[in-house]
């Protein structure tokens, strides 16, 4: 009989929360740690981890509310949305130039992603999903883009409530590379954005007082590398165990 992997430590599901501005490379190093976690749990259904983003809030979201400078950078028909022009107010979202708001980097251009009430409702329906797979008891590695204070607290409380262990890591990358990154999204899929999201986003994800339990600097070193310190750091905070018993 397989014995199981014992990777997750006796204890409430653990909660990663991967925090980190557009185009720094979340969502790559957050399904590389999850296929990492996987193997070492080698099968076992008490030790899979899930992963969840942000980004699957677009997933419940009509595309007739998709604003009009997203579906033009998709190279897609704008004709059929619900917004007319852009900020009419009829769009699920838009992105808001603060060229001239204060911060780090400065320049323009600088965008802010905002809600309208319907997707503001949404998100806060994703965090509260998620607290509802770990109190099922699954671990979870959330992908945030936690570029408002409000969106931060909500989700700490949420994982609060759900009696989670919650290890955080703050991702990092300097605005070269993300802008270098960024300039690649515009590609007519999905990833494509308008350009000035990384440079604002940059300026506002790491601004919230979210103690950070071990930070990564995608543009310094590999996803493999940066994988590699975050589960030796899981393993020193005593939420994972990467040795099998009598191995």
């Amino acid at each position: 009989m397989r014995q199981p992997a014992f990777v997750f430590t006796d204890g409430p599901p653990v909660a990663i929360l991967v925090n980190g501005p557009s185009s720094s490379g979340k969502s790559t190093l957050c399904r590389a740690l999850q296929d990492h976690l996987i193997e070492l749990a080698d099968g076992d259904p008490q030790a899979a981890v899930a992963r969840v983003a942000f980004d699957d809030l677009v997933a419940l979201i009509s595309q007739k509310l998709f604003p009009i400078s997203y579906v033009q950078v998709q190279g897609a028909d704008v004709s059929k949305l619900a917004s007319h022009a852009p900020h009419d107010g009829r769009a699920g979202w838009e992105y808001v130039d603060e060229s001239h708001a204060p911060g780090k980097h400065g320049g323009n251009p600088r965008l802010r992603i905002v809600f309208n009430p319907h997707v503001n409702r949404l998100l806060k329906g994703v965090h509260r999903s998620w607290g509802a797979h770990l109190r099922l008891g699954t671990h979870l590695i959330i992908d945030h883009f936690l570029q408002d204070a409000e969106w931060c607290d909500d989700v700490l409380s949420v994982l609060q409530e759900s009696g989670a262990r919650v290890f955080s890591v703050g991702v990092f990358c300097s605005l070269t590379e993300l802008e270098r990154r960024e300039s690649f999204r515009g590609d007519g899929k999905v990833e494509g954005r308008p350009l000035g999201l990384a440079r604002r986003s940059d300026e506002l994800c790491h601004a919230h007082p979210l103690p950070y339990d071990i930070t990564v600097h995608t543009d310094e070193e590999s996803t493999a590398q940066s994988i590699a310190r975050i589960v030796e750091a899981l393993r020193s905070a005593r939420m994972i165990c990467t040795n099998r018993p009598g191995s």
